[in-house]
């Protein structure tokens, strides 16, 4: 069994922002953290998400299976799961933060779960990885989609409001390994040149 000392959730960067209707807390980041009771790496892991994504991407499969943050709890180590800036729990205002990106079902059938299908290029034949039909009306494939979430349509803006609350999150919990998946590779680095002394390695 999976046994936990201490599971819960905090909120790193960000700011009141008085320009915006309301007077909302914008760029902040969402953090889900899972401490193991036996708790044997000295380092936390914590996870950013890739594009159209949440933390859910590290909590779980669409098919069922547990994700990379219980695979590594298992092992001794505290794990940390965000969901980037202005997507899942960390809300997004438009007023401050922009406009978001179109969803893409197609996109997302040819390029990530049934690439076989389309043969966009030489390799996509042998794509085997995805369980079950990887297209609209599969079960797997729908709870996969119905996960997706729609990213900032300024790219760099993700980048800098990500790294800003990166950085934070750091301050926040101390020394970490830093593991990130696809378009996040982009904060990797400004958030350890930031943190030299608190970013442990990167994944």
């Amino acid at each position: 069994p999976m046994v936990i000392a201490k599971s819960g959730y905090l909120y790193a960067g960000g700011k009141i922002d008085h320009s915006v209707p309301g007077s909302p807390t914008t760029g902040q980041m969402y953090a889900e953290f899972w401490i193991p009771q036996n708790l044997t790496q000295p380092y936390p892991i914590v996870m950013i998400h890739g594009g159209s994504q949440t933390g859910t991407n590290f909590t779980g499969t669409p098919d069922g299976r547990e994700g990379w943050a219980q695979y590594f709890v298992r092992r001794g180590h505290a794990v940390y799961v965000v969901d980037q800036v202005a997507r899942g729990r960390s809300a997004h205002f438009s007023q401050s933060q922009g406009k978001v990106a179109d969803a893409n079902l197609k996109r997302t059938e040819q390029r990530f779960t049934a690439p076989e299908k389309s043969n966009l290029w030489p390799q996509a034949k042998l794509h085997t990885q995805w369980p079950g039909a990887g297209q609209a009306g599969d079960p797997t494939f729908d709870q996969f989609y119905a996960s997706q979430f729609p990213s900032l349509s300024s790219f760099p803006k993700q980048q800098e409001l990500n790294t800003a609350a990166g950085i934070a999150l750091f301050d926040k919990i101390g020394p970490a390994v830093l593991m990130i998946h696809s378009p996040s590779g982009t904060v990797i680095w400004p958030i350890a040149d930031a943190r030299t002394n608190l970013c442990q390695g990167a994944l």
